[in-house]
């Protein structure tokens, strides 16, 4: 998926962690945070025909706190032994994640117990439900990995194996019920034939690292780079109809927001509002203290945000304000997923968290 690329070289020293539990357990959160007002208005990026021409704009953000908006930790798990990397909800609606540690786990969604553990031969960095019980793996060994989750052991071999990246596969997409495509750091986004087990386009504009992927609502494809750049793909036609420029280091992370309309995280430590049809950026969201690895939508009017600061931010789009900062993560946060209104985090200190508004 979009938001799961590798991390190269990274080395996390986590000392004293809690031996692995493959359960959640309760958290009391007795952190307290100040109320104030929040406008009620919709978000001026729901629509395309609203969207204010205020290009570049420089924000340097006011962190508050909201009666409306007011996370907090309620569950957490010792997942991983070494820095979890992906988080997908599965059609079922169990939770995949993935780890350095060369293990993807499947975590149940009522008992939140680990079910099923594949172990890999690498490290595996993104994953992607195909069809329902189908879990393709992007890898270290330049592989894609495909797992059936209704027919695994604890140790097993991948069902079938993609083979044709030259690098690593950091970030993983659909682009229509036939076809996936998956971007390396070997520069390429190659295109794959689901059924026929094999690869029916490259998709060659991006001068390095290929970091993150995703579908967006037309169809096309939008993949950011360690190139600084951002672009828009007619996979189709195996053809690059836009590039967006304006990240100082590389990007990330991608949400599409709405039609027509992306969120961009990068190692500039800013996220950046897009129109991609104009080719604009609209805004530019400034708070975290290091680089911007995962973003996630959590309504219309608010986006949440990891960084390897070891924050999740929450993000007012209306006022362009970080409204709340959440800070129990030990490490760098690496992804984040909304599951049904419930915001799960995943981190270099090897746990899963979830965040409830209360």
């Amino acid at each position: 998926m979009g938001l799961c690329e590798s991390i190269p070289n990274e080395k996390v020293n986590e000392n004293n962690q809690k031996k692995e539990n493959s359960s959640f357990r309760n958290i009391s959160n007795s952190t307290n945070y100040t109320d104030s007002h929040i406008h009620k208005n919709s978000s001026p990026y729901n629509q395309n025909s609203s969207v204010q021409n205020n290009v570049q704009s420089n924000l340097e953000v006011k962190t508050i706190i909201t009666s409306k908006i007011n996370y907090k930790r309620t569950n957490s798990i010792d997942a991983h032994k070494d820095i979890i990397v992906c988080l997908i909800e599965l059609h079922d609606r169990n939770i995949a994640s993935c780890s350095y540690d060369k293990t993807i786990k499947i975590w149940n969604k009522t008992t939140y117990q680990c079910d099923k553990e594949i172990i890999t031969s690498s490290k595996v960095f993104c994953l992607l439900e195909f069809e329902p019980g189908k879990l393709l793996c992007g890898t270290e060994n330049k592989e894609i990995e495909l797992y059936d989750l209704y027919d695994i052991k604890s140790s097993t071999k991948p069902d079938i194996v993609f083979q044709g990246h030259l690098l690593w596969v950091n970030c993983l997409a659909k682009c229509d019920e036939h076809m996936f495509a998956s971007g390396s750091n070997d520069t390429d986004i190659r295109i794959w034939d689901y059924s026929a087990h094999q690869q029916s386009k490259v998709l060659s504009d991006h001068s390095k690292e290929v970091l993150t992927l995703i579908q967006l609502k037309d169809g096309r494809l939008c993949s950011g780079s360690a190139d600084l750049s951002i672009k828009i793909w007619n996979w189709k036609e195996e053809k690059c109809d836009a590039t967006l420029i304006g990240h100082l280091r590389w990007v990330k992370c991608i949400l599409e927001l709405s039609k027509g309309i992306i969120i961009s995280g990068s190692d500039d430590k800013t996220i950046r509002v897009w129109d991609i049809d104009k080719k604009e950026c609209l805004d530019k969201l400034i708070d975290h203290k290091k680089s911007v690895r995962s973003l996630c939508k959590l309504s219309n009017e608010y986006i949440a945000s990891a960084s390897f600061d070891g924050t999740i931010k929450i993000w007012d789009l209306n006022k362009k304000e970080c409204i709340q900062t959440l800070t129990e993560h030990s490490s760098k946060v690496i992804c984040l997923l909304n599951y049904s209104g419930i915001l799960i985090s995943a981190s270099g200190d090897k746990t899963i968290k979830l965040w409830e508004n209360k």
